[in-house]
């Protein structure tokens, strides 16, 4: 037979939960006393009554009854004091001077709060009357802070709901331009298939492509785009002239030789070279000082770093990357660099 607990049978008509599954368990705040919901209405639906327990001498009321939410009982009482000191001391960090004052203000709680949970009979009755006390002398201050409380859980919850509001409005949004895109995209491809249809190329005239909108910069630069645009037309017009069915021409395979980690770059400085065996007061000072030398340290490395630092930007010009773009290739910059020297001073910028 199984081990009865006291979560499965009633301690005052001694019913267990096997014989009555729906059996519900309710307390009172007046003293914690656990019985069953059937005992509770055989008790007091007449009115109020002792508590059945023995020793118990509470007058208890039906409407007083309700179920734990903890299965400790001790901590849904500590639960419930708390909640009935917090009601009644409900001032803020605001209401004092200095953050002294506001900790002194919550210890005394604390203490109180303690005396009230596991304080003897002595110190319970004395911190009860403390507490009724307080709150019949700064009744309207308690009210008062506890409209404002009302009222700043309010403004949060309000503040929460437009924060749930304006990221579910982002998601539909992002939703809708996902759908958008999924549309252009579709109408863009079936343009170039009615183009190429109809026997125009696939690059230009009525078939242009359909520049989708896509999230971030956009990429390139138009005076690039400008210089290409001509180049492009080409490049088309020899597309239209491959010939199907020839056989691919395989290029001989390339002798690979050792493998190089750098793929082939070319570290050597271009401006300047190094001379070995550089000789130097300043430096023949410290070379010749054990200390310096015997972590491994070379001079050389010193040498080859301060002179890269010295060359380091040379090779750069900034107007020039300014004014025909950065990121563009060698060739693109020849073309640029050309269309600018050919227009000269005549240029006029809007």
């Amino acid at each position: 037979m199984p081990v009865l607990t006291s979560d499965d049978m009633c301690p005052v008509c001694k019913m267990i939960r096997y014989l009555n599954k729906d059996m519900e368990f309710l307390i009172n705040p007046e003293c914690y006393h656990s019985m069953c919901s059937n005992c509770v209405n055989r008790l007091f639906n007449d009115g109020p009554n002792q508590c059945p327990y023995a020793g118990c001498h509470k007058t208890l009321r039906r409407k007083g009854f309700r179920s734990a939410f903890f299965g400790d009982l001790t901590v849904e009482r500590e639960v419930d004091i708390r909640r009935r000191v917090a009601a009644v001391f409900n001032r803020v960090e605001d209401d004092f001077e200095t953050l002294r004052d506001y900790n002194n203000y919550l210890q005394m709680v604390e203490d109180l709060t303690f005396d009230l949970v596991s304080g003897t009979d002595a110190r319970r009755h004395d911190a009860e009357a403390t507490l009724q006390q307080w709150e019949a002398s700064h009744k309207a201050e308690i009210e008062r802070n506890r409209k404002a409380g009302r009222d700043a859980d309010e403004m949060t919850r309000r503040r929460v709901n437009a924060e749930r509001e304006a990221a579910r409005q982002r998601r539909v949004d992002a939703l809708r331009e996902a759908e958008d895109e999924k549309v252009e995209r579709a109408r863009s491809r079936e343009a170039e298939l009615d183009s190429l249809a109809q026997g125009a190329a696939p690059g230009g005239g009525d078939g242009q492509r359909v520049q989708l909108k896509r999230p971030g910069p956009a990429a390139g630069s138009s005076l690039a785009s400008a210089s290409f645009s001509s180049a492009s037309g080409a490049l088309a017009d020899v597309g239209r002239l491959s010939i199907r069915g020839l056989k691919e021409k395989r290029k001989p395979a390339a002798a690979e030789g050792p493998y190089d980690p750098f793929g082939g770059m070319d570290f050597v400085p271009s401006r300047y070279r190094v001379r070995e065996g550089l000789d130097h007061p300043w430096l023949n000072k410290y070379r010749l000082d054990r200390s310096y030398a015997t972590g491994g340290y070379t001079f050389n490395e010193y040498t080859h770093r301060a002179m890269f630092e010295a060359f380091a930007g040379l090779g750069v010009f900034v107007d020039d990357e300014k004014e025909v773009g950065i990121g563009l290739s060698a060739r693109e910059v020849a073309t640029i660099g050309a269309g600018i020297a050919a227009v000269g001073d005549r240029m006029e910028l809007d």
